[in-house]
């Protein structure tokens, strides 16, 4: 019965457009690690000092004149005559 009274009556156009979004963003932390390498590198330098050592090395040295022909002194002198040896 009234269905039918509706069924009658004229259809209105519909006209379907392209939807709306409505974006509600919500945001959620997460951890991400980051690795950062460190290197230490010791370093050992090395300088060269000056150090002086000496060896001490002793030499002994004997200087002979000779026999003395000569007296320092002024004075006049005999010779010596020489002793024969006897048998």
């Amino acid at each position: 019965m009234g269905k039918d009274k509706h069924c009658k009556k004229k259809k209105k156009k519909v006209i379907c457009c392209d939807p709306i979004y409505i974006i509600e963003d919500s945001y959620k932390e997460k951890e991400v690690t980051f690795v950062h390498p460190i290197i230490r590198v010791k370093r050992e330098h090395i300088k060269y000092v000056r150090r002086d050592v000496y060896e001490e090395k002793v030499i002994k040295e004997v200087i002979d004149p000779g026999s003395p022909t000569k007296c320092d002194c002024n004075k006049k002198h005999k010779k010596c005559k020489k002793k024969s040896k006897k048998k």
